[in-house]
């Protein structure tokens, strides 16, 4: 090709075109790279993700929450602190974010009594919790807990040889009370013997598995309580004389008499056919916000009596149909005809109202058995995540039914001391000779070319 001045002129012109489209394109890349933030978690847990449970709740948060995060420019702990924050602000934009160095603000940390790095204060109004570790589930606990409209007070009673919720045994409920309060939830306990109302600001009463019976004084402050439209959740137990039919006759219940059977639970490593599996849910919010199967030791099945009554009944947790209730105890479980009542059976349902005179709908929740919150078993498959809910539903925050909060377990690589040697003699010492060999013979193979 024979270059003239016309095809000069012309290659320079193109030259020329060619740059300046690539500077263009340049631009528009470094642009579209300060506008444009996509993230991708590939780790097996999502460790770098929130989960789908705080991704929900804030979506639906509505309310303008204020964050204030105590940490100094140089402390280890400031880009943690703002890489979580950040991806909180990423899903709800409206979350208003403070960072104070606590070296140039001395009176707001004596105000707030802030005790150490990485403290972080969550207020609504007049509402502040407090968060010290630098995890999801402390967070997103605190964002809950001040959302909540006004103090949600749980009454439990006691006098009668309940299952006490502040209490470390195993029989006990403290485990389940602790995550309440993380919620945000108010507890107290109630003697009925030394007062004789419940408070008006209850939302709801909790009767943990009596074993006494109750005082006819005591069924009348109760009955007063459920007449004025209040909310209770009631854990019974199988018993011959069960402590409280006043209150079954009351709702309008039957218990079912014996003890529960399952033989399914042998399919889980479970021994012994009194622990119940409940895989059924009520098409609920409780059901939906229940991810797996519950496991309830010893349940007694309930049912509701014929005739009309106040209540709309719902079941919430449903057996398979090879269950049964075994009225006599022996060490090998087998179905007596004509003697116990087959399967399916139902350990718990939803009771609801419309007092006269009330804007809000009553809730009652019955379940037959108390084990399944207890320190022991409460941490058995979707337990937690049950009892929960049902709390959640009884104090109206039906928003906040499907929000457990709780962060997903990574998985760890452990190695034994031999192992991790071989591993390391295997990067540091074989593979770089291995590649220095190949490269030596490589280079005596084209010398002697």
């Amino acid at each position: 090709m024979k270059i003239n001045t016309k095809t000069h002129r012309q290659l320079k012109i193109q030259s020329a075109v060619f740059y300046l489209l690539m500077i263009g394109l340049v631009i528009l890349l470094a642009q579209l790279s300060l506008k444009t933030n996509s993230q991708m978690d590939w780790t097996s847990s999502q460790r770098h993700s929130l989960s789908e449970t705080t991704t929900a709740f804030l979506k639906q948060l509505d309310k303008p929450i204020t964050i204030q995060a105590f940490v100094s420019s140089n402390s280890e702990y400031k880009p943690v602190l703002t890489t979580l924050l950040n991806r909180y602000k990423k899903h709800q934009p409206t979350l208003t974010i403070h960072y104070i160095d606590p070296d140039f603000s001395p009176e707001i940390v004596r105000e707030l009594n802030i005790q150490q790095q990485g403290e972080m204060v969550v207020s609504l109004g007049n509402q502040q919790k407090r968060v010290f570790d630098l995890s999801e589930q402390s967070l997103t606990n605190a964002l809950i807990s001040v959302s909540r409209e006004q103090d949600k007070w749980l009454v439990f009673i006691e006098g009668h040889g309940e299952r006490r919720p502040d209490h470390q045994a195993n029989f006990n409920l403290s485990t389940w009370t602790s995550t309440l309060k993380q919620k945000g939830f108010k507890t107290k306990t109630l003697n009925l013997v030394e007062h004789q109302q419940i408070p008006r600001n209850t939302a709801a009463v909790i009767i943990a598995s009596s074993e006494k019976p109750w005082l006819p004084g005591e069924i009348a402050i109760l009955k007063d309580y459920l007449d004025t439209g209040g909310n209770l959740l009631w854990l019974t137990e199988p018993s011959d004389s069960p402590p409280l039919v006043s209150l079954a006759e009351y709702l309008g219940l039957d218990m079912i008499p014996g003890t529960v059977i399952d033989p399914n639970a042998a399919a889980l490593g479970i021994p012994d056919p009194h622990f119940a599996l409940v895989t059924d849910y009520a098409n609920h919010p409780i059901g939906q916000a229940t991810s797996s199967v519950t496991l309830f030791p010893k349940a007694v099945a309930i049912e509701p009596r014929n005739g009309q009554s106040p209540w709309q009944y719902q079941a919430l947790l449903s057996t398979p149909t090879n269950v049964w209730s075994d009225i006599v105890p022996s060490l090998k479980a087998q179905f007596q005809e004509g003697m116990d009542t087959a399967g399916p059976l139902n350990l718990g349902y939803l009771l609801t109202s419309s007092p006269s005179g009330k804007d809000k709908q009553q809730r009652i929740v019955v379940i037959g058995d108390g084990d399944f919150l207890s320190n022991s078993f409460i941490g058995n498959a979707a337990n937690l995540e049950l009892g929960l809910a049902v709390v959640n539903w009884l104090t109206e925050d039906d928003n906040l039914i499907v929000i457990p909060a709780k962060t997903t377990v990574d998985k760890q690589l452990e190695l034994d001391k031999m192992a991790a040697l071989f591993i390391g003699l295997g990067f540091l010492v074989v593979v770089p000779s291995t590649l220095l060999i190949i490269g030596l013979s490589l280079w005596w193979y084209r010398r002697k070319q």
